[in-house]
Formats: C-alpha cells, structure tokens, sequence
C-alpha cells in the first residue's frame, strides 16, 4: 500500500495511469533506442484523456489538484520517462493557466476543450542559445517588432520539449518600442516557424526538445498575451510555480524503475559462492537498499507534504511564499533520485551497464533532471536567503 494515496479518488487516478504506464513500457525502449520522438505514446495518452488531467473540469477536463498531478507523473514515467517529461510540461502548465487566469477565458477555454478533444499540447519554449534558461532572469534574445494589428517575432528557442506535436507554443520576447519583455502564443502551423530537430542527448532521448527558429512569425495582438519589465516574472508565474514539481515526480518515477530492479536482483541472485542463498542476505548489500529507502520515502515525503500544502494555501499571495519550499522540495527529490539510481546499479554490479538492463537508461535519464529548473544553485541560494534573513545581525 503506497501511503502517499489518500483516498479511493487517488487510488482510482494511479490505477488508471498504471495501465497507461504499462501500455507504454512496451514500446518505450524502442523509441530511446532510436532516439526517437514518442509520438505513439503521446497519441496513446491523448486517445485515454491523460491531455485534459489538469484542465478544469466544466472545460472537459478531469481537474486535477497539483498533488494528484503528481501521483500520476510519477507512475506514468515509470513506463515512459520522455513520454511522461513531454506530458508533465503540458499538463503543468495547463494547471498554472487554470489557477492564475493568466489567459483570457476564451481563449483558455477553447485551449482546453481541445486537450479534451482533439490532444492540444502546450508548452513553455523561453530557453536560448545566448541567454540559457529563463529561470536565471536574462532578457531573451528574440526580438518582437511591434507591425500592424499584432507583432513580428524573430529568434531561436531551445531545449523545446515535445515540439514536434506542440499545438500551442508559449515563447517569450523583448520589445524594444515598449522596453518590456512580452508572452506571445504562436499556433502550430505558423508561417515562419520552423523546427530544427537538433535534440541529441543522452538522456530522455524521445522528448523531441529541438529548436523553434521564428522567422518573422505574426502573432496578433490577441495573443500577446503579457508585457513585463525585464526579469519581472509574468502572471502566469504569480502562483508561486508549484505545477513545476511535476519535474522531481518523473525523476522519481525513473528511479522506482531501477530501485524496483535492484530489489528483484538483490532478491533472486545467487552466484555460486552463495552456496543457494541470494545476495539480498549479504549485510553490505542490504544497507545499500535500506538507503535506497531513505532516499526514496525521505524524497517523496516532502514532496508530496509540499504539494498538500500548497493545494490548502487559500490564496495566491501564500502560495507565493512557497518558493522555497518548492524548490527544496524539487532539489531534494531529483537528487535523491540520481543517488538511488547510483545505489542501484552498486546492488547490481556491472550488469547494471548492460543495455539490457533498465538501469543503463535510467542513469541517463535521471540526470537530466538535476538541469530543470529551478537549478540547484538557485535553490540553494534562495535558501541561504532565508537562513541569514532569520538572524538577526550583531551589534
């Protein structure tokens, strides 16, 4: 019994997304090995509703709160960790949308009708090659130029994930005749944008984070949808970014994979010096599964506890304050994560560099993690902030 599911909602909800889980594990190699798009996962996941999770229910959504959202990335990315990190990016965001009113309700309405009914995928496209992540505050370096009836964008977004398949692309861009930095959505099919499929990484190899290059792609004024001054954050960020803990979930999801391996190995190995007995009665071997249960349950103790709290947070003002909360429990949970990978594979010896095994992959894909934000340094500092703010100077 997982102590972290509550009721028979939630029960209901990780049982649902255990069979999605499993309908994908069949394919998922094939596609990290190809180092393919998962777009038959993603199809399989919009044909079962998983695209409306978090939209609003009298949108055709299932209203998900932020900690069921949870509960389901982290047993989706237990069958498909790309699959999951492609679908964790749209369904936060599409919780973000629904909790800030960041759009107007038309337009988030339509938004989410599709999601129902024909898989709408959004997602956030503000990373750059001159300018990194948008986390760090730099003014992005795509240029939009104010034109007749909307504006004209030109520039590069990077590590674009999910691209392929994105219907609605949020990107951000500096407009000199106003001095602010503005939120525009650009639709698939947009003359001007064109995908460059430069993603070659080794870890979440499907993901199909490529390159937008706006070629002087319109966006009417409709759809201009935010205009702050640089390294203000946009309303779409005023709920203090809890939808982000979708991240550590899908980590965590990667490493229940290889913790779930390493006991099945611990448990039923038994080379011939163990005269029929397996490894899991060896004392070094069974402390290094006990930490990988320290790990694991300290892990998903804050970061369930953490989301619990902000979906009772009555207002968006509490919800704000947060910021170090969630990102503690991000930095603690994706960490915890690549340590359990790593005790994994010491349980299993050298076989754990087999590509036949899960644990190869799961110590690529685990990494990846450590570079989404917030980034451990981030959070680090923002905590030392708080600890220095809490003593009071000598004098």
């Amino acid at each position: 019994m997982d102590q972290f599911i509550r009721n028979a909602q939630d029960q209901a909800l990780v049982d649902w997304v255990a069979g999605l889980a499993a309908r994908l594990a069949e394919n998922s190699a094939a596609y990290d090995d190809g180092g393919r798009f998962v777009d038959g996962q993603i199809r399989l996941l919009h044909k079962a509703g998983y695209s409306a999770l978090t939209a609003p229910a009298e949108y055709g959504g299932r209203g998900a709160s932020l900690y069921e959202l949870l509960l389901a990335q982290e047993r989706l990315a237990q069958g498909d960790a790309a699959a999951a990190l492609v679908m964790g990016w749209h369904l936060g965001i599409t919780q973000s949308l629904r909790d800030t009113q960041a759009w107007p309700d038309e337009l988030y309405r339509a938004f989410c009708e599709q999601c129902a009914a024909q898989g709408a995928l959004v997602n956030s496209c503000a990373t750059e090659p001159e300018t990194g992540s948008p986390s760090r505050g730099g003014r992005p370096s795509t240029v939009a130029t104010k034109a007749d009836g909307g504006f004209v964008l030109r520039g590069h977004k990077t590590w674009a994930t999910g691209s392929p398949m994105l219907t609605h692309i949020i990107v951000t861009a500096f407009v000199p005749e106003l001095d602010r930095v503005g939120e525009f959505l650009i639709l698939q099919g947009a003359p001007g944008l064109v995908l460059s499929e430069s993603w070659d990484s080794m870890s979440m190899r499907g993901t199909g984070s490529h390159t937008f290059e706006l070629r002087d792609v319109f966006v009417p004024d409709e759809r201009a949808l935010d205009f702050v001054a640089p390294g203000q954050k946009m309303r779409r960020s005023s709920d203090g970014g809890g939808w982000l803990l979708h991240i550590p979930a899908t980590y965590l999801g990667v490493a229940n994979v290889a913790r779930r391996y390493a006991l099945q190995f611990a448990a039923s190995h038994s080379p011939s010096s163990m005269q029929g007995k397996p490894i899991s009665t060896i004392a070094q071997v069974r402390e290094k599964l006990g930490r990988i249960e320290v790990l694991r349950d300290t892990a998903r103790t804050l970061l369930y506890t953490t989301a619990a709290r902000y979906d009772a947070a009555p207002t968006r003002e509490q919800r704000q304050g947060m910021r170090a909360e969630l990102g503690l429990a991000k930095y603690a949970a994706t960490n915890a994560a690549v340590d359990m990978v790593d005790l994994a594979m010491r349980v299993v010896g050298g076989n754990s560099l087999l590509r036949s095994t899960p644990l190869e992959r799961a110590y690529r894909d685990v990494r990846a993690g450590l570079h989404n934000p917030p980034m451990d340094d981030v959070t680090l500092n923002i905590l030392a902030e708080r600890a220095l703010a809490s003593v009071a100077p000598e004098e």
